[in-house]
Order: C-alpha cells, then structure tokens, then sequence
C-alpha cells in the first residue's frame, strides 16, 4: 500500500473545519518534501479550484519531479454540458488536454470520472476512454461514493482505476463485497475520506452544527483510541492501512508539519484487536455519517 498526496486543500478551502489554503511556496516545499521521501502519486482534479496551476507551477521548474510524479486527475463534472453525446469523446481529451497544460505534463497514471453518476452512462465511460486511446492516460476510472456506484464501475473492463469512500465508520464497500471483486478483476483501489474530511481528529465537545449528529460516533471511536493509547489520527491511519484491498491511501494535508506527521504514522500500526474492535462496534451507523453530501446546516 502506498500514500497518494491529494491536492485539493491546494486549491481550495476544504474540509469540515474549512482549513485554509497554504501559500504556493509552502506547497512547494510539501511537493518537494513528499517526492524526496517517496511519495510519487498525487491527486488532483479540475475542479479543485486552482490545485492544478499551483502543482504546475512547481513541476514546470523542476524536471526530476515531473519524471517521478504519477498523477491522477479527474474530469469536470460538468465537461459534457449540453453537448451531444457525439461530443463527449472530444470534450473529455481537451479537458484533459488542459489539465495536462495546467500541470506541464505529457499524461497521467490515471484520469476519472468526477460525476459519480456517470458511471451508469456507458456513452461517458465510452467518452473516457477516449482518454486513454489518445495516450493521455495510462488507466481510466471513477470516483465513486456509494457501493451501488462502485459496483457498477466493476462491470466495465475499460474502468482500470476506482477511487472509493473509506475509513473507520463506513464499512460498505466490504459488506458488499467490493474489495474482493476489485482485487479478482484487477482494478486498482485508491482510498480518500480516510479522515472523514477531519472529522475523525476533531474535539467530540465542538464540533460544527452541520456535524452535531456525529458526536456520539466520534466519542465511542476517541474511547477505543483511548482504550490502546493510540492518538485518534494513527488509529484513523492504521485502521485503513491494514485493508490487504487498498492500493492507495490518498490524504490531504495543508502545511509540511502535517505531511510529516502522517508519513510517521503510516510507518506505524494499530493492534489488530483494535481494528477488530472498530469493525465490530461501526458495523452499522447513519448513511449521513459517511457522506459528507448530506451534512447539511
């Protein structure tokens, strides 16, 4: 298993706690910092506000990294607009095409569908593809966020690459059956969410109204951290680490600190009596707890 460094807090506020975006030259030093230590894939997407330009702004001043990093990236959710479907194909190379501009790169590890929906049109998995016929793209996927979606993705050959939901609350995919159809297939797995969008490392006492509804779950989840001593981001951390159907732990962070400490504790694990523990105690919970979609105010 591998860390991917998700870029999205380089473009935009992001998070529950509505981090703020890090200056470009504090980026730099995160992108120079996670390619010296090993960490070559990065994920990005159009519609990450500016993430793309601010990531291009420091590969095109350094060749090494553009030679080492293994970008994903992803479609627009709304690329295709009001065009015929005769367009797609077209509309999904250019957007590519841009990105690729955006970044000053020849083509990436993979390129996906935003729009989880999409996945159900074959005509814009076809379009996708088209990504990849034009030497673009080494793999095509989707990013999904429910088991229904993924399920679906796993029934097209051309679909190399899913991107899924993950971490120690929402057990979906493996009650499913997900994880194990992928592996049998081949299909390469990355895992974002891994903190719930910060939740996980809040304070149970404050968090944002939107949220309220989840402090019971974080308390009893902050009580098992605190059973094994274990601070609540190695548990987050060493509970997705140890799924044997995870390629990538995509995660985000918005200062060098931070990448630091979570290369430290992807070095590290959790005991598997805890991990057990929190399969057990999570096995059901809310449909809202696990999608941010649906944390309204």
């Amino acid at each position: 298993m591998e860390l991917c460094l998700g870029t999205a807090q380089f473009g935009m506020d992001y998070g529950v706690q509505g981090a703020c975006r890090p200056s470009s030259s504090q980026v730099y030093g995160i992108i120079k910092y996670a390619l010296t230590h090993g960490i070559h894939a990065f994920d990005s997407a159009s519609a990450y506000g500016r993430a793309e330009c601010v990531v291009g702004g420091y590969l095109k001043q350094d060749a090494q990294a553009r030679q080492e990093i293994r970008m994903v990236s992803k479609l627009a959710p709304d690329a295709f607009g009001q065009a015929g479907k005769g367009q797609w194909g077209k509309l999904a190379r250019r957007q590519a095409q841009e990105s690729l501009a955006a970044l000053g790169l020849a083509g990436f590890a993979a390129y996906l569908l935003h729009q989880a929906g999409m996945v159900y049109d074959k005509d814009a998995v076809r379009a996708l593809y088209e990504v990849k016929e034009a030497g673009l793209a080494e793999k095509v996927g989707v990013s999904v966020y429910t088991p229904d979606e993924a399920r679906k993705a796993l029934e097209y050959d051309m679909l190399e690459v899913i991107q899924v939901p993950y971490n120690v609350f929402d057990h979906r995919l493996d009650q499913c059956g997900f994880f194990a159809e992928a592996k049998a297939k081949g299909v390469v797995v990355y895992a974002r969410s891994t903190l719930l969008q910060g939740l996980l490392l809040m304070d149970a006492e404050s968090l944002p109204g939107k949220v309220q509804f989840a402090q019971g779950y974080l308390k009893r989840f902050l009580r098992i951290c605190n059973r094994y001593g274990q601070p609540p981001l190695r548990a987050a951390v060493g509970y997705v680490k140890k799924h044997m159907g995870i390629d990538y732990i995509v995660f985000g962070v918005d200062s060098l600190a931070q990448l630091k400490e979570y290369r430290a504790v992807m070095a590290e694990g959790i005991p598997d009596e805890m991990a057990e523990e929190f399969q057990k105690e999570f096995e059901t919970v809310e449909e809202r707890l696990v999608n941010p979609a649906r944390w309204k105010p």
